[in-house]
């Protein structure tokens, strides 16, 4: 008599969250949020990038699709979607937020990760001189004071040193604040972006894409959520 086959019970699994954040517009979130896309994407990942509606145009827009994008995610790269707001369904593995500065849009994408991903990542960019650095600790607490059990992680864009933010988090946040390293400027890339050349071609064999490789295997690896670890 034959053997019945077994079977193995599905279990849905909850998406990887990571929220890209800053305390100004013009930082770079959108192109941070598409590399860390693209790295994603080569392990292999589904990956779902959800953005305020001009904001997901230009996402898009560096994948090659000239679409406008809608309430529904578009396809705009093989196993890589952008959507204008959360879809009932996350039919992805990773699902990358990427709100305006407005303190509204960065509460509810917040609330959004943390309630439909796990774990859930913040990445804060920190931009140069004391205003950015501000700005950028402005956004660490308000991650802190909404969801404490989401991992945070400050970014240095060019020559910034993250360093005093990192101080200033463990002094008046109570928390250890992981750092990783800075995200090189490239003064060229505004202009390969707006002449219509895709991310992927633009940022070719450059430093910026070997620091967006080192980023987002700092998030892969988070073996669990935490309290800005």
């Amino acid at each position: 008599m034959p053997r019945p086959e077994r079977f193995t019970p599905f279990t849905a699994r909850a998406p990887m969250g990571v929220l890209v954040a800053a305390g100004h517009e013009g930082v770079g979130a959108s192109v941070t949020a598409a590399l860390l896309a693209s790295e994603a994407q080569l392990e292999g990942s589904r990956v779902l990038l959800v953005a305020p509606k001009a904001r997901a145009d230009r996402l898009a827009a560096f994948f090659g699709a000239t679409q406008p994008v809608l309430d529904l995610p578009v396809p705009v790269a093989d196993g890589i979607q952008v959507a204008a707001v959360f879809p009932a369904i996350l039919d992805a593995d990773v699902v990358i937020a990427v709100p305006s500065a407005k303190v509204q849009e960065l509460l509810d994408a917040i609330d959004q990760l943390a309630a439909r991903t796990t774990p859930a990542n913040a990445v804060v960019l920190a931009d140069r001189g004391a205003a950015a650095m501000a700005a950028a600790f402005a956004v660490l607490k308000l991650v802190h004071a909404r969801r404490p059990q989401m991992a945070a992680t400050v970014a240095g864009l060019g020559d910034a040193d993250p360093a005093p933010l990192h101080d200033a988090a463990e002094r008046w946040l109570g928390c250890t604040l992981r750092t990783t390293p800075s995200l090189p400027f490239d003064p060229t890339l505004p202009i390969a972006l707006d002449a219509g050349i895709p991310l992927a071609e633009a940022v070719a064999d450059t430093a910026l894409t070997a620091a967006a490789g080192a980023l987002w295997s700092a998030l892969a690896s988070s073996a669990t959520p935490g309290a800005l670890v």
